[in-house]
């Protein structure tokens, strides 16, 4: 149904019955309020008639900076509504890029915005925050025991610095691409062998005779045909899993796994099976990770039992 002129839509959307109850909320952060011009419970009028408004949100202890809660209103479906929360999301992103200020978007599911149906009661609403911690003389002990092993490759120093950091990100799209983005320093290539090395040399020397390619494409393809050399990082890994879980063949696929799902999500946006839970993913390959880290230093982690 073709939208009507705005001063008819809104007067729909304050009536706040069913011909236009759906909406979608957004929730984002950045540093300081002065960067969104210190917007804080401000209602705007959209060109289409929609009402959007900015509120202040709740941010978790460990977490700096503002959050903000942005609903846009009045859509006869879901799907209107889930459309706009997309390109909410978009305009939001293109603002903070035009402008040069950070912003982080936080997902509620795959996808950013959340459309919900404001003529039903939410109820009442209450929340907390609990966390576990350890005592402080485990934590010294701890302490002690790293500030004397050497300084190791600097390829684990990276993948450990990934992994620590991915912990603090907010939403579980980032934390699950920071946190497997963490293997790839581990996955340190080998040589396929001098009878792949001789295959690809005779492959580059036919291809360096065949004029037809054109010029700003062949430096490319070369250096594409050299790196057949070495392995992949997925068959890295999978090497070098033999080597962390010698007697567990499941770690490799569930590695994999989770490789080829941070590949969905980076090339497609999205995972292609809209059920995973990727807190549950981030989980599954940091305790991988934290027993690669313990392989390598050689000496037990701690369990911390999560709330």
């Amino acid at each position: 149904m073709p939208r009507k002129p705005p001063p008819i839509e809104r007067q729909l959307i304050l009536a706040c019955d069913q011909r236009r109850k759906y909406g979608s909320r957004l929730t984002f952060q950045v540093q300081r309020s002065a960067y969104i011009g210190d917007l804080e419970n401000v209602t705007l009028m959209l060109v289409d008639g929609t009402l959007a408004t900015i509120r202040p949100d709740r941010l978790l202890e460990w977490e700096s900076g503002k959050r903000y809660e942005i609903e846009t209103v009045g859509f006869s479906t879901a799907s209107e509504a889930e459309a706009a929360g997309m390109q909410m999301a978009q305009a939001l992103l293109l603002c903070a890029i035009s402008l040069d200020f950070g912003l982080r978007l936080s997902y509620h599911s795959h996808e950013p915005p959340t459309v919900f149906d404001r003529t039903v009661s939410t109820g009442a609403f209450m929340s907390g925050e609990a966390y576990v911690s350890w005592p402080q003389k485990i934590v010294l002990d701890e302490f002690a025991k790293a500030i004397a092993e050497p300084v190791r490759d600097r390829r684990l120093l990276l993948s450990m610095e990934l992994f620590a950091a991915a912990a603090l990100e907010s939403n579980d799209r980032a934390r699950f691409v920071m946190a497997v983005s963490a293997l790839e320093p581990l996955a340190q290539q080998e040589s396929m062998g001098p009878e792949v090395a001789r295959a690809v040399d005779t492959l580059c020397t036919q291809f360096d005779a065949d004029a037809s390619v054109p010029q700003n494409l062949r430096q490319s393809i070369r250096g594409r045909l050299l790196q057949l050399k070495r392995e992949s990082i997925r068959q890295a890994l999978k090497r070098l899993c033999e080597k962390w879980f010698p007697s567990e063949p499941n770690a490799w696929q569930n590695i994999d796994r989770a490789y080829a799902l941070r590949s969905e999500l980076l090339h497609e946006g999205r995972p292609n099976d809209l059920d995973v839970l990727l807190h549950e993913e981030t989980r599954s390959i940091a305790k991988y990770l934290r027993r690669i880290y313990q392989h390598e230093y050689g000496y037990p982690l701690h369990v911390l039992t999560e709330v």
